[in-house]
């Protein structure tokens, strides 16, 4: 897995929701903001943090690996279990995660109002 790619995509994530935010409040204090700007402003603010969200796991095991290697622990069975299987732990993340937002997903649209 390139670091470096989940690297910019988080960057890039984090980067759009804050010129989101900060745009989003200079036109609220300008004046009243059409719902259809206000709901396309959410959007790219709810997507970045998805983006960010699914980009995180990555990073985060690449750095406990990492560190791991460099205090000496790459051949503990657990850490050398991860450094093999890298890819497939990161997978198992994006999978528990899918799984707990599918579970959640219908409570949430229950309360904003949807019919579910």
């Amino acid at each position: 897995m390139a670091v470096r790619t989940w690297g910019i995509v988080a960057g890039a994530s984090v980067a759009t929701m804050l010129v989101v935010s900060i745009v989003g409040s200079v036109l609220e204090a300008r004046g009243p903001v059409s719902p259809s700007v206000r709901t396309g402003f959410i959007a790219t603010a709810i997507g970045a943090f998805a983006v960010l969200v699914i980009a995180v796991p990555p990073l985060a095991m690449r750095l406990f690996l990492a560190g791991q290697v460099a205090i000496g622990n790459a051949e503990h069975p657990l850490v050398a279990f991860l450094l093999r299987h890298e890819a497939n732990v990161v997978r198992a993340f994006w999978v528990l995660m899918a799984s707990g937002l599918a579970i959640a997903l219908p409570h949430i649209l229950r309360a904003l109002g949807w019919k579910v």
